[in-house]
């Protein structure tokens, strides 16, 4: 992973210059970064099981100065003892790095290649997700000040942007992978998706997006499936923008439970990262 330092650079000296001198550098923020490739838990007819954890995973807790950790593998697979339901992997990596300065910056990105889970009958194929790759990105940047900035004036707040909501904490960008970052040019929050495929009650799901907005909800009861819901680019949010703030990504957030038939609870391609002022 790299992050553009030399934006946060300018992005830095642009916030000092916004923000003036109330605003001064204290210390850096205390970061946590956290990323998974997968969490798989399937019941299916109540005989058979999968329940699969993170195959790759980094993470960094409570980092004050540059730092990173990161894990990768080359495939994966496994199956139920009955061989009903099956997960199948290329390339894991799992990525999370803090940069600390006057303006530091976190981030964290998952990434599974070549995805194939099912599960189903000799009678009913119950379960198809696919895809050529699922990857996740959160990131955020900011600085601890002396003190919380107040505004310089009314004008000051409507024309530059120096109000009472000013957060010191930013996220990277909170649109699909496509989109352009956010405060210094941060890798893009969100998820990315390489042709994705999904199958529920031997029902395709069409029209997937490749780079979903925030929060997309695909509406599965039109198609005549019920019991399921799927969510691309899951985000989750915490925190006030200048105290802390903590943000989360989820690529794909699948869920079962089909009565006498199947339950599940799927994710793929979990980020999170966060930055608190001491």
């Amino acid at each position: 992973m790299t992050l553009h330092l030399g934006n946060v650079r300018k992005a830095a000296l642009a916030a000092a210059l916004l923000v003036g001198p109330v605003a001064a550098y204290a210390a850096n923020p205390v970061g946590n970064a956290d990323a998974y490739d997968l969490s798989v838990h399937i019941n299916l007819i109540g005989i058979t099981q999968l329940n699969v954890g993170a195959q790759t995973s980094a993470s960094l807790v409570n980092v004050v100065a540059s730092a990173s950790d990161s894990q990768t593998l080359p495939s994966f697979g496994i199956t139920d003892p009955l061989a009903l339901i099956s997960l199948s992997t290329g390339v894991l990596t799992s990525e999370a790095e803090y940069v600390g300065g006057p303006m530091s910056a976190i981030a964290a990105r998952s990434s599974v290649a070549d995805l194939d889970l099912s599960a189903g009958t000799a009678i009913v194929d119950v379960l198809g997700l696919a895809a050529g790759a699922v990857t996740s990105t959160s990131s955020m940047s900011g600085y601890c000040p002396t003190a919380v900035p107040a505004p310089k004036s009314l004008l000051g707040d409507f024309v530059f942007g120096t109000g009472f909501d000013f957060g010191n904490l930013s996220g990277g960008g909170g649109g699909g992978g496509g989109d352009g970052g956010g405060l210094g040019g941060l890798p893009p929050g969100g998820t990315d998706l390489i042709d994705p495929v999904v199958s529920i009650l031997g029902i395709p799901v069409p029209g997937l997006p490749l780079n979903p907005p925030p929060n997309t909800t695909i509406d599965l009861s039109q198609l005549g499936i019920v019991g399921a819901t799927l969510v691309l680019n899951e985000h989750t949010s915490d925190g006030d923008g200048v105290h802390s703030l903590t943000l989360g990504s989820n690529g794909v957030h699948l869920t079962l439970n089909v009565a006498g038939l199947v339950t599940g609870d799927v994710i793929i391609a979990h980020t999170e990262v966060s930055m608190a002022c001491p």
